[in-house]
């Protein structure tokens, strides 16, 4: 099995930097074309997906939608691999919470907030169902799996076995995408890609396509 995870398009949260988590922020005009490249991307190397999830927040939806093209509807929703959950936090600016990023090792949640370990425990819990598929359902090759930022370093994080002083240690654009395949019942990393990156750099020349 081959998982392509792609974290969803820009919001209006995400252009004025502040802490979105479980906050429900669409994607703004921008986000909706960044998917749409990302789709483009997708189709130029003939990749189609048997199985599509996302996160049931409407930004990892609807690029899950776009990328697949698939409807909102046919998008299956997993709580697993929503955002982290900021509690009293969310909406305020990044600056906020600049000890999550520089020493996810202590950090301390605020009210009604998640915790890195219980983020990484879910995103746990949501490779072992796709493992479970992988031997069971024979039909399923590719799967496409729309989340979110710390979401997705939370699935990184458990397949690379990283300490939690690394837990930031890669970035994450709007709809890049992490590849994934499962060999002899392991999940291993096949890398981190940029869509959006690649059609700006081949549009200024920077880059020839294939």
């Amino acid at each position: 099995m081959i998982v392509y995870f792609i974290r969803h398009g820009e919001t209006d949260f995400n252009k004025r930097c502040l802490i979105q988590g479980m906050s429900d922020i669409p994607l703004n005009d921008k986000g909706i074309q960044q998917a749409g490249i990302a789709a483009e991307w997708f189709e130029k190397q003939n990749i189609t997906f048997d199985r599509v999830f996302a996160s049931p927040l409407v930004r990892a939806r609807k690029t899950a939608a776009i990328v697949s093209g698939r409807t909102f509807e046919e998008v299956q929703p997993d709580a697993r691999i929503r955002e982290m959950d900021f509690g009293v936090d969310e909406g305020k600016p990044y600056s906020l919470i600049k000890d999550l990023f520089d020493a996810p090792e202590s950090y301390i949640p605020p009210e009604g907030a998640e915790s890195i370990e219980e983020l990484q425990t879910r995103a746990q819990k949501f490779l072992d169902m796709l493992s479970e598929m992988a031997a069971s359902d024979e039909s399923v090759h590719t799967v496409l799996a729309a989340s979110h930022g710390a979401a997705l370093r939370g699935i990184m994080s458990c397949i690379n076995h990283c300490e939690l002083k690394d837990f930031w240690r890669s970035g994450l654009s709007n709809c890049c995408v992490y590849k994934i395949h499962l060999e002899n019942n392991v999940w291993v990393e096949d890398g981190l890609m940029h869509p959006i990156e690649e059609a700006e750099q081949f549009k200024s020349g920077k880059i020839k396509e294939a």
